[in-house]
């Protein structure tokens, strides 16, 4: 009986043998095609990047706001420097803007945001009267229609006020005008300073905050002028 045994015990073991073998080597082969595949998805992602970043060099222009044009272009590295760009829209109330600048920045990793340098806008309000806004330097959102504008922003008005102002924010959606820095106020009867201003209507109705102080000059029949201070 253990002659008759030997036999098939080899037999046994012959066959486990081949079977690790066989599976030993379609392993190898899933753990090759895995391999590939890993290959080929990370080389993709690899080319769809590197196609984004060749598009956004070279042809940089792409990422602009649909509602800007400019006089010419030079870049640096990610950065484009725009020769006097212009940004022109529609205010929610169907009223037209404008603004205009010197030159503009954009980086194409943030492509919605462009800062200004010396520009200048321009609104109408409900009752027909031209904003005009000029400062030093702002920071465009186009993703928000919303600028931040900083260093000696002055405010005029054809129905006859200037406004002096350090730094302010302005919606060209809804053409408010907000600066919680220290603001002046001129007009031919006198001045108006206050600590914070909030301006609607592109400067048609304007909410002055803090300390408030003005001044009247006196009238042509010799009456004097008149301090306020609430």
């Amino acid at each position: 009986m253990v002659e008759t045994l030997k036999p098939a015990a080899h037999a046994r073991q012959a066959l486990t043998g081949r079977d690790r073998s066989t599976a030993f080597h379609e392993a190898s082969r899933h753990s090759s095609r895995v391999r590939r595949i890993r290959i080929v998805i990370i080389a993709g992602c690899a080319l769809a990047a590197a196609g984004l970043v060749a598009r956004a060099f070279f042809d940089p222009f792409s990422a602009l706001p649909d509602n800007i044009s400019l006089a010419g272009a030079a870049f640096n590295g990610t950065r484009v420097t725009m020769e006097h760009p212009k940004l022109s829209g529609y205010r929610q109330d169907g009223r037209p803007y404008d603004v205009r600048a010197t030159d503009g920045v954009q980086d194409i990793r943030t492509p919605n945001i462009i800062e200004l340098n010396q520009l200048e806008a321009k609104f109408e309000t409900a009752s027909r009267s031209l904003v005009r806004v000029i400062a030093l330097h702002g920071v465009y959102d186009s993703g928000k229609d919303f600028i931040h504008m900083v260093d000696d922003i002055r405010i005029t008005s054809d129905s006859g006020y200037e406004i002096r102002m350090k730094a302010a924010d302005a919606d060209f959606r809804t053409g408010r005008i907000v600066s919680r820095e220290p603001v002046s106020v001129v007009m031919s009867s006198g001045t108006i300073n206050a600590d914070a201003l909030d301006a609607t209507d592109s400067g048609e109705h304007i909410l002055f905050e803090g300390d408030v102080r003005t001044l009247f000059h006196g009238s042509d029949d010799g009456e004097p002028a008149a301090e306020s201070k609430p």
